[in-house]
């Protein structure tokens, strides 16, 4: 995008263009956080009124606004940057809550480790396709505008394929049989609108500690994603298009395994669900945090590019770990649940920008190692008591009124047999 700065300089000798300014240009990325994070909070109360159908679809209407008013934006102010980088966060801000109240809905109880890993492997699929075409149009005849045009009309294209066939729920979708219904509703509690507790949901143990676990995770993926390509451009010197391909590697690998992980949890039922998520938990944690340790120790671009590569790889498995954690526990409250993680996240990348911006104002390789390690302890700390105080147990929220009612008069009485 230098070209912006050099059609500055030639009516502004002495002006600075925003582009140049490492503050407004973190202002530019955190702009988007604050999309998701606005979109999230307005959202998520209304879900069960609107449905995820239609919610997710408007989000898409954001989303290709802000994409393909992105190059005109830049021609016009600093503010329409801004306005438009706002605009693609509202689109993205409903992706992990989406994510996480999908396969309630759908998934077969003995597949749902196999639906939630194909299902998100759209995070990684994104990265894939858009990172090595990016580095292609970037370098080619049409420019990096074209990159916001193309995935504009893609974006189009998906959400109305999107709209027209998805429903929220299987009973009402034209293409579920009476059979194929039977098989996803087997062993699962029936739909009931009921209030969300949120109270009972926050001050629940297990999904804080779930919470603290993302905390940490989502530092250490959200930073690779935001400035993965100013590291390997800036620190690893690659060129453009090496960029573009060198950052999708590390999404398709994480994938691959990804999907084989919900194989494998889905059918070994040898070992028990809390093992299954915590094995997951604990591979991407440890895993992200030794391959920052490992950026921050090395000076050798191989060994360097092989830790990056390794850290988003084994991250994909936190969705298996953390998120599945929170599908077993929280039920039918399952969206409030991943919707905090997913504003969680927001703050989070608000954050990052500027976190970088303080720590990394030059893009050496010594102030990138500083960041990279105390990132990669900070990981560790908020991943380790997640095998320790999580369940797959549901908790008492998740049960009817009825239910709870019941539950509590079994408990009474069984403390009146105890004094008795």
């Amino acid at each position: 995008m230098s070209d912006i700065v050099d059609d500055y300089h030639l009516h502004n000798v002495n002006g600075t263009h925003w582009f140049e300014d490492s503050s407004k240009k973190s202002l530019v990325f955190s702009s988007m956080a604050v999309g998701g994070l606005l979109g999230l909070l307005v959202a998520v109360p209304v879900m069960h009124r609107f449905g995820v159908r239609n919610l997710l679809t408007l989000c898409g209407i954001f989303s290709t606004l802000g994409t393909i008013l992105f190059p005109l934006a830049v021609e016009w102010t600093y503010f329409s940057v801004l306005v438009v980088r706002f605009l693609q966060g509202l689109g993205i801000s409903l992706v992990f809550t989406v994510l996480g109240s999908v396969p309630v809905a759908w998934a077969p109880k003995n597949e749902s480790s196999t639906f939630l890993a194909v299902l998100s492997c759209a995070f990684q699929t994104s990265n894939v396709i858009c990172m090595p075409i990016s580095g292609i149009l970037c370098e080619s005849s049409l420019g990096w505008r074209s990159i916001y045009y193309v995935f504009g009309v893609f974006t189009i294209i998906f959400f109305i394929l999107f709209y027209f066939f998805y429903t929220d729920s299987p009973r009402d979708h034209r293409n579920v049989s009476t059979k194929e219904l039977n098989l996803i509703s087997q062993d699962k509690t029936n739909s009931h609108k009921e209030a969300v507790p949120y109270w009972p949901i926050c001050k629940d143990p297990c999904v804080l500690v779930t919470w603290l676990s993302n905390i940490g995770g989502n530092l250490g993926f959200l930073t690779l994603v935001l400035y993965g390509p100013t590291y390997l451009r800036e620190v690893l010197h690659f060129e453009v298009q090496g960029t573009g391909f060198a950052s999708a590697l590390p999404f398709l690998l994480s994938a691959a395994a990804k999907s084989l992980a919900g194989q494998l949890s889905d059918r070994c039922d040898f070992v028990s669900e809390r093992v299954r998520f915590t094995i997951c938990g604990i591979i991407a944690r440890l895993g992200l945090a030794l391959g920052y340790i490992a950026m921050a120790m090395t000076t050798n671009r191989t060994i360097a590019q092989i830790a990056f590569t390794f850290s988003i790889a084994v991250s994909g498995l936190n969705i298996m770990g953390t998120v599945k954690c929170l599908q077993l526990r929280c039920k039918q409250h399952v969206h409030f649940a991943v919707s905090a993680i997913a504003l969680m996240a927001y703050v989070i990348q608000f954050g990052a920008p500027i976190l970088v911006s303080i720590m990394c104002p030059d893009n050496s390789p010594e102030q990138w190692s500083r960041m990279f390690f105390i990132i990669g302890i900070i990981v560790f700390i908020t991943s380790a008591p997640f095998p320790w105080f999580t369940t797959a147990e549901p908790a008492d929220y998740t049960l009817t009124k009825e239910q709870q009612a019941a539950l509590e008069k079994a408990k009474a009485m069984e403390v009146e047999e105890c004094y008795a």
